[in-house]
């Protein structure tokens, strides 16, 4: 059984990203936690002003909340996959603690979220709420699902390196996974700051390797590029599914989800992005 969190504001890209993970573990017994975080209204997490339950705005808002997470849920229930069970959860908090809370209570396996919020501001690549989830929760791999990503499962995966960190298991397993459900293959890509790879760099490919065996993949150089351009032109060209990362100190994963409009848009507009972390 997987257990599978999907934070939801009601939006569009919200259910888009929810239908998206529907598809992704069709053959898989999951059970999805669709999650809503709501405010009230005059009341603030931020500031003592905190409001409980019994308190009328309160139950108001957390009533308004529950009524729209069924009415989601009833949606992706159509299908009445019988793998697939669903449960909301409307909460007051802030989204990273309960998403936070939800991984331990839960055991919560990942994340599936849209990249955008409701307010839908074109100018906007990733929203406030999915740069916070993507960058700080640590302890779970993130889904990044644009609202025009197309559904369906992913059958080439690009995944960027320097190959400067050593590799560990745990940390690509996720990617891992993914790729052995559903026969995905891995495109390894590097971008050429050197002349030649370093020793370091060498022994990291080979755990790489090691790492990837019974897998379907290959290896691509590019040169003479910025890693965050060469990753816009090896997914326009190569018309990938999915960008694979993993999120680490002093990475270039923080110019990737937060990059100049003009750069960002090829990548982003309709590619998930699957964010996995450092182990400690």
């Amino acid at each position: 059984m997987k257990n599978i969190l999907i934070p939801t504001d009601f939006s569009s890209n919200a259910y888009n990203a929810a239908q998206y993970a529907v598809e992704l573990f069709k053959d898989k017994e999951c059970t999805f936690y669709l999650l809503n975080v709501f405010t009230v209204q005059n009341y603030s997490t931020a500031n003592l002003m905190i409001a409980e339950p019994g308190n009328p705005a309160f139950d108001s808002a957390q009533i308004a909340a529950q009524k729209e997470l069924k009415r989601v849920m009833d949606k992706l229930e159509i299908k009445r996959n019988p793998k697939h069970t669903f449960d909301i959860l409307a909460k007051y908090n802030t989204l990273l603690d309960e998403v936070n809370l939800q991984i331990k209570k839960k055991d919560i396996s990942l994340i599936v979220m849209g990249t955008k919020g409701a307010s839908g501001k074109r100018e906007v690549i990733f929203g406030s709420n999915a740069v916070t989830i993507m960058e700080k929760v640590i302890d779970c791999p993130v889904l990044a699902i644009p609202e025009s990503a197309p559904i369906k499962v992913p059958s080439e995966i690009v995944y960027p390196t320097s190959y400067t960190h050593n590799y560990k298991l745990e940390e690509i397993a996720p990617l891992l996974e993914l790729v052995r459900e559903h026969n995905s293959v891995i495109r390894v890509m590097h971008v050429v700051q050197e002349d030649e790879l370093s020793d370091t760099q060498r022994k990291n490919k080979q755990l790489l390797e090691f790492d990837l065996e019974g897998i379907e993949h290959s290896y691509h150089l590019l040169t003479n590029i910025d890693p965050e351009t060469a990753i816009k032109c090896f997914v326009e060209s190569r018309d990938m599914d999915m960008i694979a990362m993993i999120n680490r100190k002093h990475s270039f994963f923080g110019r990737i989800i937060n990059p100049p409009l003009v750069k960002g848009i090829g990548i982003h507009s309709r590619v998930p992005m699957l964010v996995m972390h450092r182990s400690s």
